[in-house]
């Protein structure tokens, strides 16, 4: 389980091998076996270095992060496992053939991902509205015929390759963000998709989604697996932007969080009227709508699903994957991205 520290005056605190929460009105003990991670979304929380101590020596990660933007801050141990030869490999792929091929499969898939949702709901609406249902359909088999193009394109230099595989990646996109449009209700506004700065509802659940669940999830994938965090393939260098993990949320976003919470607008376990609530000037995802959203992502990273022969929860297999990368980088294995079918 995740401990969410979301209130002000939280209080997390050690207790022999356990993390003691206070709050308002909640006290809870979580033995530290039972805690995954740790994710405080709130400016007025005290956390007991003692209980940090605790996370750090079991390898329960602690992020910190508010309701808009990327985590601040994310606690790991000084020791992590993984070789340091996978970090001089990957230093040295972004000039050759492993570099592109890596960046060529993180499109591959998020893009087969995105025709493969798409052709999931239009199977789920096929009797409750043929006609959407084969414009979904539609949609996702345009989507697949670009993922062929770029698994099509050519080895060279990264640096030659980025925007073509990223030209590829946005024409899948704006077909795939107008067909996820026809199922939202318009009281949404949605006006597509948008990352920085958005203020509709859906955007902001799904920049929140993939900033605070999916991110932290690469993050530790990452740098478990003995890979640095910023040195990546398909985004660009920049000081401070972790290219990697970026990199590699691609072939995840899909199947962990646009599934979820669509799946959680569709249940109406999330109403639109209830996403949104302003708090000192500023419009945030209201608390009770963001517990819901991470408590679903928590469940879907849970779930099982069966991969290259593998029956694994998601989260086993984001851990999985970036252990993958490495194996690409040290042993020269292919690296195939992870993809569900419909």
């Amino acid at each position: 389980m995740k401990i969410f520290l979301d209130d002000f005056g939280m209080f997390l605190g050690r207790k022999r091998g356990r993390f003691l929460i206070r709050g308002r009105d909640k006290r809870l003990e979580v033995p530290v076996d039972d805690a995954e991670a740790i994710i405080c979304t709130s400016q007025g929380v005290a956390v007991s270095s003692s209980a940090l101590r605790l996370a750090v020596e079991h390898g329960v990660q602690v992020v910190f992060a508010g309701y808009r933007g990327w985590p601040y801050a994310i606690l790991m141990p000084t020791t992590l496992t993984g070789s340091v030869r996978a970090r001089r490999e990957q230093f040295k792929a972004y000039n050759d053939g492993r570099g592109f091929a890596l960046a060529r499969a993180f499109v591959t898939g998020k893009i087969l991902n995105q025709a493969s949702l798409l052709k999931l709901t239009a199977k789920n609406r096929r009797d409750m509205d043929p006609e959407l249902a084969g414009e979904l359909y539609e949609a996702g088999r345009r989507i697949g015929l670009i993922a062929e193009r770029v698994k099509a394109e050519p080895e060279r230099p990264i640096d030659e390759a980025r925007l073509d595989l990223m030209n590829l990646e946005a024409e899948a996109a704006r077909i795939y963000w107008d067909a996820v449009k026809k199922l939202l209700p318009g009281e949404l506004g949605f006006p597509g998709r948008e990352t920085r700065g958005a203020r509709d509802p859906f955007n902001a659940m799904l920049n929140f989604g993939y900033q605070v669940v999916l991110f932290p999830e690469a993050w530790k994938a990452i740098a478990y697996a003995g890979l640095d965090p910023y040195a990546g393939y398909l985004h660009a260098d920049r000081p401070g932007k972790p290219s990697l993990v970026l990199d590699f949320m691609e072939e995840f976003r899909q199947q962990v969080v646009d599934r979820t919470i669509l799946a959680l607008l569709s249940r109406r376990v999330i109403k639109p009227m209830e996403v949104i609530e302003e708090e000192q000037g500023q419009r945030l995802i209201a608390k009770e709508t963001a517990r819901r959203i991470l408590e679903a992502l928590e469940e879907r990273l849970d779930g099982k699903a069966m991969f290259q022969g593998r029956h694994s929860s998601i989260r086993g297999h984001i851990q999985m994957q970036a252990r993958n990368i490495a194996r690409l980088l040290l042993e020269g294995m292919e690296y195939k991205p992870f993809t569900l079918g419909w």
